[in-house]
């Protein structure tokens, strides 16, 4: 049966991982299954929108519907640096940025959806996303298995690990999401 209605529903996708490559018949590069990004030729070949609010300059990703800050810049993100994890899930809790208060670490899809899997050294949509010096990034998502381990995402390599929460890493701060 057929849903029919009368207002556009808009609907997000899972980004691409920007494999084109066909290793083996039916892998990611057969498929590319995903938003585009990128590839002009493509409907929604757009996926990233930079912009400046105020003064901070931001990106929000049309795909998962993440605010984030461009570059990591601003104090939204302690300017990169590395801290534990306990400070940095505290760090943009109340603070102003672009005109928001409800900035928050990403979870771990979140920043796993910023991983640029047709790059290496960095794994990351550079034009608009910081490339820290030490990669692996804080997510706001504990380890089940032991709640003093956090998840962990190297924008180096694009893995994705875990490390106790004493720890020190940058973080990503964004708003917003499904």
């Amino acid at each position: 049966m057929q849903m029919r209605t009368k207002q556009t529903i808009l609907t997000r996708l899972l980004p691409k991982t920007g494999q084109q490559l066909e290793v083996l018949s039916g892998d990611d590069g057969t498929y590319q299954a995903g938003w585009w990004k990128g590839v002009k030729s493509q409907p929604q070949s757009k996926r990233f929108i930079a912009k400046t609010i105020g003064v901070d300059n931001v990106v929000i990703d049309l795909a998962t519907g993440l605010m984030w800050s461009k570059f990591g810049n601003g104090y939204i993100n302690n300017g990169g640096a590395a801290i534990t994890w306990p400070l940095a899930i505290a760090h943009p809790i109340g603070k102003t940025f672009a005109g928001f208060t409800d900035w928050r670490l990403g979870n771990v899809l979140e920043l796993i959806s910023i991983i640029n899997f047709a790059a290496f050294n960095p794994a990351i949509y550079d034009e608009f996303f910081a490339v820290y010096s030490h990669f692996a990034a804080w997510t706001g998502t504990t380890y089940i298995v032991d709640d003093t381990v956090a998840w962990t995402v190297n924008f180096l390599t694009g893995l994705v690990g875990n490390e106790d929460k004493t720890a020190t890493h940058a973080f990503y701060c964004c708003r917003g999401g499904v």
